[in-house]
């Protein structure tokens, strides 16, 4: 009959013997994992806020505000927009601050803000994009020639008097964009612009 106390000293042993087995891997107190639970706050942002580029109601879009294609593309598509906005207003500061050395852009805003001054308004004309090949980026420049359509457009006065009109549809103008990047404003300014 064996002895109770021997099973229990050779249980003991064996264990014993296999923690000796096993490499250390004690932890220093400055390394010892936490005992409380990590805080629920914001993650720290990893890239400085944009400043506000376009109307404060309208501005530059995120996307837009890239140094490379698809920034130039998105900023294109913006333009676009921005454009058949000011028309519907009529006010021509924004291209002007978009476009601080386009001339074309200059003449666009002259017609907005003189039409607004006259109590006129533009009805119609609404420009959307219809074809636009991949961009031509040189560093800080980008040129873009695309195809664009533009609907019927009349300048009215405040009663609904047709002032000026160009009735046809124009379904395909090809057209052309020039943008240049701006460090200081983290995003693109229009250069030149052409709509057919």
């Amino acid at each position: 009959m064996q002895n109770p106390g021997t099973g229990r000293t050779s249980l003991i042993a064996v264990v014993l013997g296999a923690a000796l087995l096993l490499p250390a891997c004690s932890v220093p107190d400055d390394e010892a994992p936490s005992t409380s639970l990590p805080t629920t706050s914001a993650p720290a942002s990893t890239t400085e806020a944009l400043p506000v580029v376009g109307p404060a109601d309208f501005p530059v879009p995120p996307e837009a505000r890239t140094q490379d294609a698809a920034g130039a593309e998105a900023f294109l598509r913006y333009w676009i927009d921005l454009l058949n906005r000011q028309r519907a207003i009529p006010a021509g500061q924004p291209l002007r601050d978009l476009g601080p050395e386009c001339d074309e852009c200059r003449r666009i805003a002259n017609n907005y803000d003189e039409a607004a001054a006259a109590g006129n308004r533009y009805v119609g004309g609404e420009v959307s994009l219809v074809d636009v090949p991949p961009v031509m980026l040189d560093g800080t420049s980008a040129e873009f020639s695309f195809s664009a359509r533009r609907e019927p457009v009349s300048l009215v006065d405040s009663s609904g008097v047709v002032l000026e009109a160009q009735p046809d549809l124009a379904p395909r103008l090809f057209s052309g964009l020039g943008l240049e990047w701006s460090e200081s404003t983290r995003s693109w300014t229009v250069t030149g612009f052409q709509l057919g």
